[in-house]
């Protein structure tokens, strides 16, 4: 059975989430990373590497879906606001090897993803807080998430970068 192109865009478009994050921050200096803005408050540089997080997270919650379809999935202990981002050190940590670590794992698991015929069918219940109920998920609905959510911190990136100048 063919895979229908709407699904493997899904795919395609999340493992080009680190060229897509590469492409919104080339040209920047060192210190401009640390420029700040939009509504967290947040540095690029720390949205670069909430973005990288958000899908190393993902990427084990995909692992779970593909081994166990249907399987729950407690991730209700992240939280990445300010303090959470100071405490790993994101305001000062390099983005080269978040991002390359972040290119090598979507292709693994893009990998994985591929090499099941139902691989983007594949489902999920996730529990979002404490108490909370499961919702479920498909892996491709996941990968289109983390596209979404790519998608709107980098505009906001783009609004720093236009508002500085930059």
């Amino acid at each position: 059975m063919a895979v229908p192109a709407e699904q493997t865009d899904a795919l395609q478009g999340w493992l080009s989430l680190a060229e897509t994050i590469e492409k919104a921050i080339d040209g920047l200096a060192e210190s401009d990373l640390d420029l700040r803005s939009g509504v967290e408050g947040w540095s690029i540089r720390e949205t670069v590497h909430h973005l990288v997080e958000a899908n190393l997270i993902a990427s084990n919650i995909l692992i779970a879906a593909l081994a166990n379809s249907g399987c729950v999935y407690d991730w209700s202990w992240v939280n990445p606001d300010k303090s959470w981002m100071h405490r790993l050190g994101y305001d000062e940590a390099p983005t080269g090897p978040a991002l390359q670590t972040l290119r090598t794992l979507s292709e693994h698991i893009g990998g994985l993803i591929g090499s099941h015929s139902d691989g983007l069918l594949r489902k999920v219940q996730l529990l979002d807080a404490p108490g909370a109920k499961p919702h479920t998920e498909t892996v491709r609905d996941l990968l289109v998430e983390h596209i979404e959510h790519a998608e709107g911190h980098l505009r906001t990136v783009a609004e720093m970068r236009t508002a500085h100048g930059r």
